[in-house]
């Protein structure tokens, strides 16, 4: 008994489940990898004090730009990790958090040691359904 239409078809159907889970896959490696960067960076961070010169609004928060000072050089910016709900007023003062290997790469912390990673929002579910494409793309496999 031959499958000759079948066949391809179910090629077709798995090469486009592995296409869809490395697309959802894809965004999830990069969020992990700018995770470990950040988390480098924070572990190796120093603290200067900073001043909010502005504050827009964006995606649904506020985020300011901050001017402080590292080793007599001034420095502009907005946070590389905002912090969800924070509110910030121009004038106000706060600390940053900077590397030192990199001095324009910095956060805002409300209270010392405050600064977090950022979270990929849907980066669990998105793995979890890369994995069940992948498994059914095998699963496939292994029927014909």
């Amino acid at each position: 008994m031959t499958h000759d239409g079948a066949m391809p078809v179910v090629v077709v159907v798995q090469v486009l489940l592995v296409v869809a889970a490395a697309c959802l896959l894809v965004p999830v490696l990069l969020a992990r990898r700018d995770a470990v960067r950040t988390r480098r960076r924070l572990a190796r961070a120093r603290t200067a004090s900073g001043e909010v010169l502005a504050v827009t609004e964006e995606g649904g928060g506020t985020v300011p730009t901050v001017r402080y000072f590292v080793g007599g050089e001034r420095l502009e910016g907005v946070p590389r990790t905002p912090r969800p709900g924070a509110r910030y007023l121009v004038g106000q003062p706060v600390d940053v958090r900077y590397d030192p290997q990199e001095p324009a790469w910095m956060t805002v912390e409300a209270v010392p040691g405050d600064a977090r990673v950022p979270r990929a929002p849907g980066a669990r579910a998105a793995a979890v359904t890369a994995a069940v494409l992948l498994v059914a793309a095998l699963l496939l496999r292994l029927v014909t």
